[in-house]
């Protein structure tokens, strides 16, 4: 799905514009050492057949011109000469391709010629960064600074280096050394920011982005007064420097960008303190200087999801769609959101149109016979090799947006709906393990267990014999364990217990650590109706393994399954009193509160599931919590808009539709409050045998697969939701 950039011919500034922001759109390995180099110095420009004559036969010599090293394909310049620019290309080439070892040997051959370069030194630096060299790396930052103490990148670098160690002090120092020496490139300062963000000290970062942001301003300054004496040349000659090469142009974009993302990167720190108002002003900074800049849009779309304003986040991701039309990453998020903000239909949409895009990106050719390269090499063999590379890249991309997108409606307990987008995302990536998992849970949610099971199997052992990259960043080794156990409990939703059991308790004692694995095993127990007889198992884990928080977890949830909500939640309280961010421990025990009933106990599950929700906006379970929560503290218009939103992302789950009538009731809507009940009691009818419940601390996708199961409290449930219907239909 290719498409083409077209430019005006005819208008030569329009033309120049485009190809500086084509040129720095441009990805090039240690762009923040090259992007540094003093603006009085041109960056080379050098002829590729000169350049691979001069490294060939060692005839360039700086300032010579020759048949070898023309007057115009080099200008001599104090960091790298020209014999050593031949390998200083080759070493920029191999970074950008992630060679990073002959990256470091090119730079290496380089500084043969060119030993007191600093700016070599840092380059190579860099490579040795990339390579966990750190102690390499650190000795040729000092030979850089030995030859020129005010040289920036090297600063830059050590201050990165400074600050990944927890040294703030001596990052600072060289990070200020750098705008110091160069207060004109961005990098020290966005450097800074992150330092400071990172510590964290939201308004020492914000010192640093109000500097580059003066900088940028008066660089955007300059930037236009010479525009405007280009245009007007001859009526103003030599009222300013015009700017031929565009450098000071390409500059104040790059700064305006920078600066925006800092301010960004400010927001999001103060978002992290709590602190909104705060948030927001940054934000609104970052929109003042660079008012189109993607990432700063998607970063307070991103703020305003977790602080469940869904409509303002979707009007952000609708800014990036209306520049990027066709971009499947932002119609994923806008699918996520319409979800979490309860519109499933709109969610669905977003879906439809990703997979009609989808289908406009060509599939994978098939595979021809081993060894078979379809004939001798021919002079367009790179240029193919090239484009393979980018619709692979393309098919990669488009297949991770279908999987983000299909995901939560997965977890929505809609995997009809969810399983268009992995068939899509299949068409693109055959035989890809982490799409044929995904696959393989919706198979099962439509009731296909035996079938998920052994496609469960197969992705386990596909990983097993080829570990590769996975689309959303898990591990490998992680990926074939969620397979294993997900295979082990379809077994047991397709009447084989006992297997089923067994390899989920051999997974657990193979991996007592890992959360999925111990949850499985407890489901495992659940669906036995043997729950109780879990806890010891889990307890006995847990002294072996004292404060872990995923056995924490898992032993609460096993006591609350069993019945003994009371030791349920002094489990939870010891995991948030080790982790307190743990979402599921905040909602079981903020609902506990807001069942315990009492101002101040209300207070306090207000606190938690406010937080919860914000962790976890996805979370039907949680969603209903907060809005049962909010009801009760008398703030019905909320809750209602709580709870329609628990009730899109857990459908047909009687107790959220219970809490929704009572909302919709205290509304005043009583014909819509007896709907909602009604349907809660159809789904009380016959239960499907031998299916596990789900406790009210997980709402996690694969659990929200199953069709409902019954609860220990469904009579309670069902006497209730009776005499409410019969309170409301009484003559």
């Amino acid at each position: 799905m290719k498409r083409a950039l077209h430019h005006d011919a005819a208008n030569p500034r329009q033309a120049r514009s485009a190809a500086i922001a084509l040129a720095l759109a441009l990805p090039l390995a240690c762009a923040h050492v090259a992007a540094s180099a003093p603006s009085t110095t041109p960056a080379p420009k050098p002829d590729p057949a000169a350049v691979q004559e001069a490294l060939e036969t060692d005839a360039c010599r700086p300032g010579e011109p020759s048949r070898a090293c023309p007057a115009n394909s080099f200008t001599p310049q104090p960091y790298v000469s020209a014999r050593a620019y031949a390998h200083l290309l080759a070493a920029l080439l191999a970074a950008q391709s992630e060679d990073y070892p002959a990256s470091a040997s090119e730079l290496r051959e380089a500084l043969l010629y060119d030993p007191e370069s600093p700016y070599l030194h840092t380059a190579l630096a860099d490579a040795q960064i990339h390579l966990g060299r750190v102690g390499d790396a650190e000795e040729e930052l000092k030979a850089a600074l030995r030859f020129e103490p005010q040289y920036g990148p090297a600063h830059v670098l050590a201050g990165r280096i400074e600050g990944a160690r927890g040294h703030v002090a001596e990052a600072r120092s060289h990070l200020r050394a750098a705008i110091e020496a160069e207060p004109e490139s961005p990098d020290a300062y966005r450097e800074l920011v992150h330092l400071e963000t990172s510590v964290p000290d939201a308004q020492a970062a914000s010192a640093a982005a109000v500097a580059l942001e003066q900088v940028a301003r008066a660089v955007n300054t300059r930037s236009q007064a010479a525009e405007r004496a280009e245009q007007f040349a001859e009526e103003h000659p030599g009222s300013v420097e015009p700017d031929p090469e565009g450098s000071l142009l390409a500059s104040a974009a790059r700064l305006r960008d920078e600066a925006g993302r800092a301010w960004s990167e400010v927001a999001r720190s103060f978002a992290d303190k709590r602190d909104d108002s705060d948030a927001e002003l940054a934000f609104a900074r970052a929109e003042a200087i660079d008012p189109a800049g993607l990432e700063q849009i998607a970063a307070r779309a991103s703020f305003l999801e977790t602080r469940r304003r869904f409509p303002e986040a979707r009007e952000e991701e609708l800014k990036l769609l209306a520049r990027r039309p066709e971009a499947p990453e932002v119609l994923a998020s806008l699918s996520r959101l319409a979800l979490e903000a309860g519109d499933a239909e709109s969610a669905e949409a977003h879906l439809r149109k990703l997979i009609d895009l989808a289908a406009e990106v060509d599939a994978p050719p098939a595979a021809g016979p081993a060894g078979h390269d379809g004939g001798g090499a021919s002079p367009d063999a790179g240029a193919a090799s090239s484009e393979l590379a980018e619709r692979t890249d393309e098919r990669r991309e488009m297949a991770g947006s279908l999987l983000r997108a299909g995901l939560p409606l997965l977890g929505a307990r809609r995997p009809a709906a969810a399983s268009p987008a992995f068939d899509a995302a299949l068409r693109l990536m055959p035989e890809q393990p982490e799409l044929l998992f995904y696959r393989a849970l919706a198979l099962g949610g439509r009731g296909r267990a035996k079938e998920a099971a052994t496609l469960l199997a197969q992705v386990a052992a596909m990983v097993d014999a080829h570990p590769g990259p996975t689309l959303l960043g898990a591990e490998p080794a992680a990926l074939a364990l969620d397979a294993r156990v997900q295979s082990a409990l379809a077994l047991g939703r397709a009447g084989e217990q006992e297997t089923s059991l067994r390899e989920l308790r051999a997974l657990f004692a193979a991996n007592p650590l890992d959360e999925g694995a111990a949850l499985g095993l407890l489901e495992g127990y659940d669906r036995a109706g043997h729950a109780a007889d879990s806890v010891p198992l889990f307890a006995a884990a847990l002294e072996s393994h004292p404060g872990d928080p995923s056995l924490l977890f898992t032993l609460g949830s096993a006591q609350d399954r069993a019945g003994q909500q009371d030791a349920a939640v002094e489990t939870m309280r010891r995991l948030l009193a080790r982790a307190p961010d743990h979402a599921g421990a905040l909602n079981y025990v903020g609902y506990s509160l807001v069942e315990k009933g009492g101002a101040a106990a209300l207070a306090d599950a207000h606190r938690m599931l406010e937080r919860a929700v914000e962790l976890r906006p996805d979370d039907g379970a949680i969603a209903d919590s907060y809005g049962l929560c909010l009801l009760k503290l008398g703030h019905a218009r909320e809750a209602l808009v709580e709870l329609r939103r628990a009730d899109a992302l857990t459908p047909g789950d009687p107790v959220v539709l219970g809490h929704l009538g009572d909302a919709l009731l205290a509304e005043g809507d009583r014909a819509a409050a007896a709907s909602a009940f009604r349907r809660a009691l159809e789904r009380l009818k016959a239960p499907p045998a031998h299916a596990p419940s789900r406790g009210r601390a997980s709402a996690r996708a694969d659990e929200a697969l199953e069709e409902r199961a019954p609860e220990p409290n469904d009579a309670r449930v069902k006497a209730e939701l009776l005499e409410k219907l019969r309170a409301l239909t009484a003559p």
